[in-house]
């Protein structure tokens, strides 16, 4: 939940998530929010994680793309939340307080299902770390697409992506992240999950029905 009090009630604008595993279809969801938003004539910023600022796009570029490099679950843990923090203070506030919404391509619950679910990271460490890193600012609402790892790597074959050095693990791996996320949607009421199994349009109806119950002053 964010740092301004209950959920959709503050006076900023909506700080939005989108998260999920591998080939759940993030990317094309984002295109349809914005589009959506564009055609209200609501001001709003798309951003990614990592990436958004300088340092994030250079982590993304130098490291998440070199499959070689052997790096330890604690070092993305600090690499993710020291680029976190510049998207947040360089990018996710300022366009807050702008009055844009905001919508960004993963943000802290990654590390929490990645580097936690994922590698075995103590989450109590983690929610040290994250705290720091994101200054108080968690999103209003999380958008979860959930997906079963094997259709969302098959949905990546077929659309010629190549993967990164986390979309290289194993399916062990990809299944406790699966997991991770359907976790956490049932402890946390700012958490929508969505079946991702399902057709783009079914998808984005979904989403946006969740989006005009939370959000009825941007989505009605």
């Amino acid at each position: 939940m964010s740092d301004d009090g209950a959920l959709g009630m503050s006076d900023r604008p909506p700080f939005i998530a989108l998260e999920g595993a591998e080939g759940a279809g993030k990317s094309i969801l984002l295109k349809s929010l914005a589009d959506d938003l564009a055609v209200r004539g609501v001001a709003h910023v798309l951003t990614r994680e990592p990436g958004g600022t300088p340092t994030g796009e250079a982590l993304r570029e130098h490291i998440w793309k070199r499959p070689e490099l052997s790096i330890d679950g604690v070092t993305e843990l600090l690499l993710l939340s020291a680029a976190r923090h510049a998207h947040v203070r360089e990018i996710i506030r300022p366009a807050l307080a702008a009055g844009a919404v905001v919508i960004t391509d993963r943000y802290e619950m990654s590390t929490r299902v990645y580097q936690g679910f994922g590698r075995g990271i103590d989450l109590a460490m983690i929610a040290s770390v994250t705290d720091v890193a994101v200054d108080g600012l968690y999103p209003d609402l999380y958008i979860v697409l959930d997906i079963d790892p094997e259709l969302g790597r098959r949905r990546q074959r077929e659309a010629g992506h190549t993967p990164d050095r986390i979309e290289r693990e194993d399916e062990d791996f990809m299944r406790r992240v699966s997991a991770g996320y359907r976790r956490l949607a049932e402890e946390d009421e700012a958490v929508v999950l969505v079946d991702a199994r399902d057709d783009t349009d079914s998808v984005r109806r979904a989403v946006f029905s969740a989006l005009e119950r939370r959000f009825p002053r941007i989505w009605r």
